[in-house]
């Protein structure tokens, strides 16, 4: 049986990507407070703070192999670095890193045993550029880039790949909430004048899952309309 674990499965990205796996497989889901939108397994979790390793394995002690870990939780966190706190510092750490560690360490073991192991993180482009007033939203989303990059080669030898996906602003519940005027200024900002559609993250998933992309390792996947290349 294909298994897929989705940790952040009820934002928009990690709900448009549940929607769609769950139509082929067995889905096990975490989210931080939000109820599931789809059938499967589900599980709160606050990844905000620390946990240890024997949270998860507890989860996972009766499941010898999955197919992939898929990696989508972020808080955006606006302001001028010198006026974040280091609770909330602390708060994206645990979230976009700490976290994500704790899971790839429990679950490796597991995703060894597919033929065809993998584990996609959804970064951000501000993890590639940097970001005015997201100073360390764009830190931690920059550190999980280096370590998909560095997981790729490490693991490179054996059935497991790691790449990450960068979207641009993909519309959901942030644009929506945004007024018709900061829509349209941000829409100016965009060279195909549109935002990137939840499908085509799902899409790029898709193809990063699928054994003909065995050869793909250690790569950030760019999707945002030529914002920035």
């Amino acid at each position: 049986m294909t298994r897929h674990i989705i940790v952040g499965s009820t934002g928009d990205i990690g709900s448009a990507i549940h929607a769609t796996l769950s139509e082929s497989a067995e889905i096990w889901s975490f989210s931080r407070s939000s109820e599931p939108k789809h059938d499967g397994h589900h599980y709160f979790l606050d990844l905000s703070v620390p946990f240890d390793t024997s949270v998860v394995e507890d989860i996972f002690k009766d499941i010898d192999e999955i197919e992939s870990l898929i990696w989508c939780p972020g808080e955006t966190l606006f302001g001028m670095l010198e006026d974040t706190s280091l609770k909330k510092v602390d708060a994206q750490y645990n979230i976009s890193i700490r976290s994500l560690i704790t899971f790839v360490n429990v679950l490796l073991p597991k995703l060894k045993r597919s033929r065809d192991g993998r584990i996609i993180i959804i970064t951000s482009v501000w993890g590639r550029h940097g970001a005015s007033y997201e100073s360390a939203y764009a830190a931690m989303k920059g550190a999980q880039e280096s370590l998909i990059k560095s997981l790729g080669k490490e693991l490179a030898d054996t059935s497991v790949t790691v790449n990450g996906i960068a979207p641009g602003v993909v519309y959901g519940n942030m644009t929506s909430d945004l007024s018709e005027s900061d829509q349209a200024f941000l829409l100016q900002e965009l060279p195909q004048s549109r935002f990137v559609a939840q499908e085509e993250i799902v899409h790029a998933v898709e193809y990063l899952l699928a054994p003909a992309a065995r050869s793909v390792t250690g790569e950030i996947m760019n999707i945002n309309g030529g914002w920035y290349t």
